[in-house]
């Protein structure tokens, strides 16, 4: 199974970087367990000016160029039904950032320091991890694997592998690898070998400007944003054997400080006979596999145009009013595969990728 091309963007790392690595083998008679759990949550954590007025400070909406100028970086507006602004939300990162549309040298951080002499309040806000609805310009995921082995009454051979790295990565490395080769045979009435392994991802961002993001100097053609998005795949195997042998591997990469390096996910899942120098028995239970998506996409952020009077009435133009980025795709897959019985050869792989694409 092959998923590619979405609009996730992968996070830039924390300051301080972590790696941790574990190995564990063994050649057991008897009893042997092994048990793996983990989750990770990582946001990009954004810092961002918030401007509020009951609506009397004017400051009309400037048109289209400077709504998705605004939104692309990140930030949002709330106008009342005069026309006026009510509420601004301004990125740190936006504040330096030459406006469209006015003279130049004039930032958003000169609007900003007009508007607070206009009577706008003004408070800085830090993102940070979030269990309800992201910040503006936020990006944030959430991964977590778990494995369980469990063996009796059997000859086990094992090696299982954890590799977890919290910097920036490239393709085609990872954050997350986790690999596993078994192999069982029963000595004793009731021997068996029972094992799952799970990993999941989920991503949601909010629109951010992508010239911001991504290396590449044409990212921004021809629309300057990467659009929101709320993304979760799930995958997963496990197995019940007397004999067999198993190999399974795990991996993810979702922290970059490139956009353009897309968020990823593999899972590669194999249960083949029991091999000795002298010949090989055929496995012998049941396995299974599992792939699930859902994909929820936007294009841009979305505008409505609504047309304003000025107070004299003289003069009827057009007002471009950001709303909320709407859903403009929304994709559920599911899929799942199992044997039972004498197994030859049971094999799963599954590849997901999504990215900000920079084809036409």
């Amino acid at each position: 199974m092959t998923c590619i091309a979405y609009a996730d963007q992968p996070v830039p790392a924390v300051p301080e970087t972590q790696g941790l690595v574990t190995t564990t083998s063994g050649d057991v008679v008897g009893m042997a367990t092994e048990t793996d759990t983990g989750v990770w949550t990582l946001t990009n954590d954004p810092q961002f000016y918030v401007l509020t007025n009951d609506g009397s400070a004017g400051h009309w909406v400037y048109g289209p160029a400077l709504t998705r100028q605004l939104y692309a970086g990140g930030g949002s507006y709330i106008g009342n039904s005069e026309g006026n602004l009510t509420q601004v939300i301004l990125p740190v990162s936006m504040v330096n950032e030459q406006m469209i549309g006015a003279p130049d040298g004039w930032t958003w951080g000169s609007q900003m320091a007009d508007m607070v002499l206009d009577g706008f309040t003004q408070a800085l806000v830090g993102g940070g991890i979030h269990s309800g609805a992201l910040d503006p310009g936020q990006i944030q995921y959430t991964t977590a694997y778990d494995a369980g082995i469990v063996a009796q009454a059997g000859h086990t051979v094992l090696l299982k592998s954890m590799n977890i790295n919290t910097g920036n990565k490239v393709l085609p490395q990872s954050n997350l690898a986790a690999d596993t080769v078994l192999t069982f045979v029963a000595t004793g009435d009731g021997g068996n070998v029972v094992g799952s392994e799970n990993l999941l991802i989920d991503g949601a961002g909010n629109t951010t400007k992508a010239s911001d993001r991504m290396l590449c100097p044409f990212a921004s053609q021809p629309v300057d944003v990467i659009p929101a998005y709320c993304n979760i795949v799930q995958t997963g195997n496990a197995y019940d054997l007397t004999v067999g042998s198993v190999t399974s591997h795990m991996s993810e990469r979702f922290v970059s400080s490139d956009a353009t390096n897309p968020v990823q996910l593999d899972h590669e899942f194999n249960v083949k006979p029991y091999g000795t120098t002298d010949s090989s028995i055929p496995a012998i239970g049941s396995a299974s596999a599992y792939f699930k998506a859902h994909i929820q996409e936007a294009r841009d952020a979305n505008n409505t145009t609504i047309m304003k009077t000025t107070h004299s009435g003289e003069l009827t133009y057009p007002v471009t009013v950001a709303t909320t980025p709407l859903k403009a795709e929304d994709l559920q897959y599911s899929e799942s595969s199992s044997v039972s019985g004498i197994i030859q050869q049971f094999t799963k792989v599954v590849h997901y990728q999504s990215g900000k694409s920079l084809m036409p």
